[in-house]
């Protein structure tokens, strides 16, 4: 629990505020109820989906235009993770027409420095799977879940921290 309380701080400041203790709650009770290993699969699985759009959600008015580029940028991770080679232009076009959309839909978002406390939290999330990983060499049945699911967050937080130190950067054309 010490370890979910501390990941809930990757959170924006207000949503922590408003849901932090419901969801320690919830994550509690479920402990109760169900085995460790199941509960800390589906919260780090959780945790690597919804903490990269309550960072984007903060920063971004809702509209089509955001729903676009989320989707578009989804897209891009997606065929840039499953595809070859040659699925590397999917995520440059997405990439790129994101970017568009984005520039012609809203001011530029300021540049806070928070962006690299999600950089920082991935770096260190994949560097903690690569030594426990090293020193165990093959995992124990049931864990190499948890250890796919902790690789996909760390991947996740650091693309999220790429896309706002970016989206930070960029000027609108006017």
């Amino acid at each position: 629990m010490r370890i979910y309380r501390a990941l809930l701080h990757l959170y924006p400041r207000s949503f922590r505020r408003e849901y932090g203790d419901d969801m320690v709650a919830l994550v509690a009770a479920q402990r109760r109820q169900e085995g460790r290993l199941r509960v800390a699969a589906r919260t780090s699985l959780d945790l690597a989906t919804t903490i990269p759009m309550r960072h984007l959600e903060a920063r971004m008015p809702r509209s089509s235009t955001t729903v676009a580029i989320i989707g578009l940028a989804a897209i891009a991770i997606v065929f840039a993770v499953v595809g070859g080679p040659f699925a590397l232009v999917v995520p440059l076009a997405a990439f790129a027409l994101a970017v568009t959309l984005f520039r012609r839909s809203r001011p530029a978002i300021p540049a806070d420095g928070r962006w690299w406390r999600l950089l920082l939290a991935g770096a260190g999330m994949l560097g903690l799977i690569a030594v426990i990983t090293t020193f165990t060499g093959e995992l124990p049945d049931g864990w190499w879940y948890v250890a796919m699911t902790g690789l996909l967050t760390s991947f996740l937080l650091i693309a999220a921290g790429i896309v706002l130190g970016i989206a930070g950067r960029i000027r609108p054309t006017t």
